[in-house]
């Protein structure tokens, strides 16, 4: 009997958990006490299942047992294989509902439902089960047993199965189809598993398929129906019943949905910003805050261009000047820009830690003067500090109850161990051939890596400011649209000077609106500041000016995190047994036995 996919193993891998991956798992025995082992057997005279398949995608399964008992028994056991591997790796659950056991006059009989590893489990009690034949019907319905494909829908039926550890001396299967099913296909394989074999008479009616075997079924051979028809006669499921099926046989993927929630709920309570009042211009920048720590406030991230808009700064103020000069290369072929940079103040005492922490990593150990690019490999070590001191004046302003980056930070260390457990996780039931918690190994992975990237998403935007934090940054926002509307109407009235453009043009950087600032005053600044030389006097123009500012700044932003190579540390930064038929892979199986 041709099969395709099979459910998961136990570690053990014993031989019932080859199942077929799809269905039914066969009858194991339920012995009673006393008696000799030698006086007793069992035989199954006659299988015969019908399935109907409803226009809801369900399928009724009756299964008409008869058994043979010699010697003292007490009843069957009847396991169905419920739990299966796609063939992409994920789960699949087959949702079972057991509807009634009776015997052959329809008496109910006792039994008792449970689970054991992929299979649900039935124990039937059978009264005066000695030396005798009896009867059991079985009843069950299945919600989601059929196959859909772009041109046909499919039952794929493991009738039998092939883990029977007795004979089935006969065996049959009705499947009977909803009304307007058309263009019938059907296929039945017979033997034990992987087998090929037809040996089975398969007649299509109008209204579904009869098949009949032609020999008795030995040891560990099953029967297997395959079915197919034209769209339309059944409904096929909605996306959210596919999503809900999908979740139901995976259910590690509701971790993520777990997870979302849980950061969500801690995001609201930690994670927000006190409500932003109506922003208005303001023509100042907030009292005592520097270009850097009003761009970090803006974006809770101390940025390089934070860092170079405080070097610009710095240039305004008198600190340092700044030199644009042509570097020529292979002999005057071709040239580039570099920058010269100049202190001029040597006791800068009225600084800030990090612009301190700027100048100080600027000219370390080159004296007065350093060519931009020979901080390459250099600078970077001074990065970590400058941050530390951006951050700890706006924490010790109170503007952040916690650093934003140790916030981050926190969120992403949570993330990557979460990731890296599932990933363990996973490759340990891959190599051990085992579910953990009942899953199979890519969705272990997978739920853990959406829970990760989920927590590190949620790291992105944790970073809350206080209320105090709330007013600065209204401040910085309504100082930000004066920089950027200045040349508008509504702000026309204000005086434009030489003195405001350089004052304001590292506040512009840090901000990302330099390029606005300067189109305010074209006409009004007609020669380049005194710390910045090398720029044309005759062909000054304020945009002009700040595209070289710009470019100034991203070659300092390259050289300033740029570091050595090193070879170590780190930078800144189908489904179940059944074969054969249209789908190449089905439901049912199992088997059966004494034990």
């Amino acid at each position: 009997m041709k099969r395709s996919a099979r459910p998961p193993r136990s570690a053990s891998r014993p031989r019932v958990a080859r199942a077929l991956a799809g269905a039914l798992a066969g009858l194991l025995l339920l012995a009673a006490p006393g008696g000799r082992a030698a006086a007793r057997s069992l035989a199954i005279e006659r299988f015969d299942a019908e399935v109907v398949v409803a226009r809801d995608a369900s399928i009724a399964v009756t299964e008409t047992i008869r058994a043979r008992f010699t010697g003292a028994w007490n009843g069957l056991y009847r396991t169905i294989p419920v739990v299966y591997r796609t063939p992409q790796g994920f789960g699949y659950r087959l949702f079972l509902q057991p509807l009634a056991v009776t015997d052959g006059a329809g008496r109910p009989l006792r039994y008792q439902a449970g689970s054991e590893r992929h299979y649900r489990k039935f124990k039937i009690w059978i009264p005066d089960a000695q030396d005798a034949a009896r009867t059991v019907v079985f009843r069950y319905r299945v919600a989601n047993a059929l196959r859909f494909f772009t041109d046909h829908d499919e039952l794929y039926w493991n009738v039998t199965g092939d883990e029977w550890d007795v004979p089935i001396e006969a065996a049959s299967a009705r499947i009977r189809l909803p009304a307007g099913a058309t263009d019938l296909r059907s296929l039945a394989f017979t033997g034990s598993y992987g087998s090929r074999a037809q040996d089975a008479d398969v007649q299509t009616l109008s209204d579904g398929v009869d098949i009949d075997m032609r020999r008795p079924l030995a040891f560990h051979e099953g029967l297997t129906a395959v079915v197919g028809w034209s769209k339309g006669a059944v409904a096929e499921p909605g996306v959210l019943a596919r999503a809900l099926l999908f979740l139901g046989a995976n259910w590690l993927f509701t971790l993520p949905l777990a997870v979302f929630a849980l950061m969500l709920r801690l995001w609201y309570a930690r994670g927000r910003d006190p409500r932003l009042r109506p922003i208005v211009p303001r023509y100042e920048p907030p009292d005592g805050l520097s270009p850097a720590e009003t761009g970090t406030l803006v974006d809770n991230r101390a940025d390089v261009r934070d860092i170079t808009a405080t070097l610009v700064d710095l240039a305004v103020r008198g600190f340092l000047v700044i030199e644009e000069r042509d570097r020529e290369g292979l002999l005057g072929l071709w040239s580039s820009k570099d920058f010269t940079l100049r202190r001029q103040k040597t006791q800068p005492g009225e600084l800030k830690p990090h612009e301190r922490a700027v100048l100080h990593g600027i000219f370390l150990g080159h004296g007065d003067a350093v060519d931009l690019s020979d901080l390459k490999n250099e600078f970077y070590r001074e990065l970590p500090g400058i941050r530390d001191r951006i951050f700890e004046a706006l924490v010790g302003r109170g503007y952040y109850a916690r650093r934003p980056d140790q916030v981050r930070t926190t969120s992403w260390i949570v993330a990557a161990i979460v990731g890296v457990t599932s990933f363990l996780a996973a490759a340990l039931a891959w190599n051990g051939g085992v579910d953990l918690l009942g899953a199979p190994p890519l969705t272990i992975f997978a739920s853990g890596a959406l829970s990760a990237a989920v927590v590190f998403a949620f790291g992105c935007v944790m970073p809350a400011r206080t209320a105090a934090g709330a007013r600065a940054l209204e401040v910085v926002l309504g100082f930000e649209e004066f920089l950027a509307r200045v040349e508008s109407d509504r702000i026309a009235r204000v005086e434009k000077t030489p003195a405001m453009f350089e004052k304001f043009l590292p506040f512009a950087m840090a901000l990302g609106v330099e390029q606005k600032w300067a189109r305010a005053f074209e006409g009004i600044c007609q020669k380049p500041p005194d710390w910045y030389r090398g720029a044309s006097v005759a062909d000054f123009r304020p945009r002009l000016f700040v595209d070289r500012l710009d470019g100034m700044s991203h070659a300092a932003a390259a050289v300033m995190v740029s570091q050595p190579r090193s070879t170590g540390g780190s930078g800144f930064g189908g489904f179940g047994g059944g074969g054969g038929g249209f789908s190449g892979g089905g439901f049912g199986g199992g088997g059966g036995g004494g034990f």
